[in-house]
């Protein structure tokens, strides 16, 4: 990284996003796992309308970084509408220690988010996966839609589901695939080969008798420690992974809330994403179930920062 950081201090916005691509992110992340594990600090405080969250990191042979971003469920429902996630990720330089970019929060991540799930989901998801679930109908739910169909090119049948089936239509137009636009999550989820999950859901949307043997079920939203995305019934008999143990076991009501009421223990979750990229798992076998939770992170942020700098640095 010496090169790079040499540089002027960068601005990134949106405008990077062409230079962007589903598979580079998703190999960046990786890359990124093979080196020693990140030292991670998180705060997440109450704000108006929302919370505010604090993210760091620092890996050994990267560098660090922090990004801090309001979380403001409501505001694309305000005249005009906001993104629900706002803020900046500041990157530093491991040589000297100064700052090299500033990154916008919401294309970063929006990034992140995705690439992180698509990782978990090329060691657990079916490789000929032909059916495709997505619930949600938020921004990071359509880059998921667009990310796994751009990198499981078997998928045939794609649905998605929302609360407004408004949005979820408008979302279906926008695409140049077909897209089918269900009526409950239940009709999304029967038969699927992969479900991906992106709501800001505080109560089960996800039954685990609606999925079929051999299923990848993929949970991105619901990140508070009150939230929940899937049931018990799925949370206690899938093959359960997540992005990383420091960020999701303790923090994140979709696991923390089985934890505690001993549903499962800790010791169920069989890898992150450290123990799927070093010892190379995969899914054991056809009608295994499995789950990935993806909680995201500063380490994640920070691999994905470097990715995005080193695609400006290339203009």
């Amino acid at each position: 990284m010496s090169d790079t950081a040499k540089t002027a201090l960068l601005v990134l916005g949106p405008e990077l996003t062409d230079q962007l691509s589903w598979a580079d992110a998703v190999e960046a992340l990786r890359k990124g796992h093979t080196l020693p594990r990140a030292a991670i600090s998180d705060m997440l405080m109450p704000m108006a309308e929302g919370e505010l969250l604090t993210r760091s990191a620092a890996i050994s042979g990267l560098g660090a970084g922090t990004k801090s971003v309001t979380i403001r469920p409501n505001n694309p429902a305000l005249s005009p509408p906001a993104p629900s996630v706002q803020g900046l990720f500041t990157l530093f330089d491991e040589d000297r220690g100064h700052p090299v970019a500033l990154i916008d929060g919401v294309l970063l991540t929006f990034w992140k988010t995705v690439a992180d799930s698509l990782l978990g989901a090329s060691y657990l998801a079916p490789s000929d996966a032909k059916s495709l679930a997505v619930i949600g109908t938020g921004p990071i739910a359509k880059g998921l839609l667009e990310g796994y169909v751009t990198l499981f090119p078997a998928l045939t049948d794609i649905r998605i589901w929302g609360r407004t089936r408004e949005r979820a239509q408008a979302i279906a137009n926008e695409m140049t695939f077909p897209l089918i636009v269900c009526d409950s999550a239940e009709d999304a989820v029967r038969g699927a080969d992969i479900i991906t999950s992106a709501t800001a859901s505080r109560s089960p949307v996800i039954e685990g008798e609606w999925l079929r043997q051999g299923a990848h079920i993929d949970l991105v939203g619901a990140h508070g420690p009150d939230m929940r995305e899937a049931d018990d019934a799925l949370i206690s008999s899938a093959s359960l992974f997540v992005d990383s143990r420091e960020t999701v076991l303790e923090h994140i009501g979709e696991l923390r809330i089985p934890i505690a009421k001993r549903l499962i223990s800790p010791a169920d979750v069989k890898g992150d994403l450290y123990d799927l990229v070093m010892a190379n798992i995969h899914r054991r076998g056809d009608d295994e179930i499995t789950l990935f939770k993806n909680g995201g992170g500063a380490h994640l942020d920070l691999m994905m920062a470097w990715y995005c700098l080193e695609q400006a640095n290339k203009r």
